[in-house]
């Protein structure tokens, strides 16, 4: 393992401290302003195999790029997904991430 980031970690506390939030069925997605420009993605162990971690996290990405392609300067976005989403599928996943990206006035 290489030396943490601590300038990262500290702009994540203070997303996840002071950021506004949308809780969605499936994804439950943070913004706020930093100086990061930057999509965190954070899938846990209980989402099941790395395979399919993995797979929901190039998904993610994916449909972050086609909503939002210029990116979202000077702000912060950390994606978390449940546990529980794995049956979710792709169209699952992008109505969720629409309504975040709307919601938090991204799109």
């Amino acid at each position: 393992m290489g030396r943490p980031n601590l300038r990262l970690r500290q702009q994540v506390w203070r997303v996840r401290r002071e950021g506004r939030i949308f809780r969605g069925r499936w994804l439950h997605v943070r913004l706020g302003v930093s100086d990061l420009d930057q999509t965190l993605i954070a899938v846990r162990r209980r989402f099941g195999k790395a395979v399919c971690r993995n797979r929901v996290r190039r998904r993610i990405r994916a449909l972050c790029r086609e909503l939002v392609p210029g990116g979202h300067p000077g702000q912060l976005l950390l994606i978390s997904v449940g546990d529980r989403s794995g049956g979710a599928s792709f169209q699952d996943l992008q109505s969720d991430l629409v309504a975040a990206f709307d919601g938090l006035g991204l799109t």
